[in-house]
C-alpha cells in the first residue's frame, strides 16, 4: 500500500484493496441488489445511487470469495486510516455513514463541502468532519475527484482510498462520467460522539435535516420527470436526449 500526502489533510493510499477484492465487493453488492436484499437508492448527486453494505455472514460473501466479516473488518481498517491521516486516536473516530455508491453514465457532483455549505456555514452535516472514498473500479471515463482550491485532480484507480477533511477548505466535485459505471465505497466520520454536542444543537440539526431531505426529494422528483421524457441533464443544467 503506497501512501501519498497531497496536503495536510488530503491523503491517498494506492492498493488499499486488491483488484480481486474490489471486483468481489461489486459482485456481492450487485448480487444482493438482484435478490432485493439491498437496493440502489437515488441520492442528491445526479445519476448517483447508494446502498447499504452487506452484513457479516451473508452467503454472497462466501460465493465471491470474501471472508464472513469482510465488511466489518474493512470498516475498522478505514476508521484506523482516518485516525492516522488526521492524527487522532482510533477510539475517538465515530462512524457517521458507510455505504456503497454507484455512478451511472452522465453522473456528476457539483462543487460541495461534506459538512458545510459553500459559504463555510455549518449545519446538519457538521459531524461529517472526515471523508474516505474507496474506488472499486476504473473501467469508466471521467469521474475524477477534483479539489478546486488545491487545483488537484484525482483520477480513480482500482483499490485506491482517498481520505480527507470534509470541511469548507476541501470543497470538491466529481467530473462528468462519460462512459461506464463508477463504483465507490463512501464513508464519513467524526472525532467526537454525538453526546459531545449540546442537545439543542442536535435538535436543530434534526429540524434542518428534515428540510434538506424535503428539498432533495423535490430535486430527485424533477430528475425523474426529465428521465421519463427521455432526457438527461448536463453539469451546466441543459437537457440532452438520451442515446438509445
Amino acid at each position: 500500500m503506497n501512501k501519498k500526502r497531497i496536503t495536510k489533510d488530503i491523503v491517498v493510499f494506492e492498493n488499499f484493496l486488491t483488484p480481486e477484492e474490489c471486483l468481489a465487493i461489486i459482485n456481492v453488492i450487485e448480487a444482493q441488489a438482484s435478490n432485493q436484499k439491498l437496493q440502489w437508492t437515488p441520492i442528491s448527486f445526479y445519476e448517483s445511487y447508494s446502498s447499504v453494505l452487506p452484513n457479516d455472514n451473508d452467503p454472497e460473501l462466501n460465493d465471491f470469495g470474501l471472508s464472513a466479516t469482510f465488511f466489518s473488518d474493512l470498516e475498522k481498517r478505514v476508521a484506523h486510516t482516518v485516525a492516522e491521516v488526521h492524527d487522532k486516536n482510533p477510539e475517538d473516530i465515530h462512524k457517521i455513514g458507510f455505504h456503497a455508491q454507484k455512478w451511472e453514465k452522465g453522473a456528476f457532483a457539483r462543487e460541495h463541502s461534506d459538512n458545510t455549505d459553500l459559504n463555510g456555514n455549518t449545519g446538519p452535516f457538521e459531524r461529517s468532519r472526515y471523508a474516505s472514498f474507496l474506488y472499486l473500479n476504473d473501467d469508466f471515463e471521467g469521474g475524477s475527484l477534483i479539489f478546486n482550491k488545491q487545483q488537484y485532480e484525482l483520477k480513480p484507480n482500482i483499490g485506491l482510498l482517498a481520505s480527507f477533511a470534509g470541511g469548507f477548505e476541501n470543497t470538491h466535485e466529481v467530473s462528468l462520467i462519460t462512459s461506464g459505471v463508477r463504483y465507490t465505497l463512501g464513508s464519513f466520520w467524526d472525532d467526537r460522539d454525538e453526546s459531545a454536542y449540546p442537545k439543542e444543537k442536535v435538535a436543530a440539526w434534526e429540524e434542518e435535516m428534515k428540510k434538506v431531505r424535503e428539498d432533495q426529494e423535490i430535486l430527485k422528483s424533477s430528475w425523474k420527470e426529465i428521465h421519463e421524457q427521455g432526457y438527461k441533464l448536463s453539469p451546466n443544467g441543459n437537457k440532452y436526449k438520451v442515446e438509445e
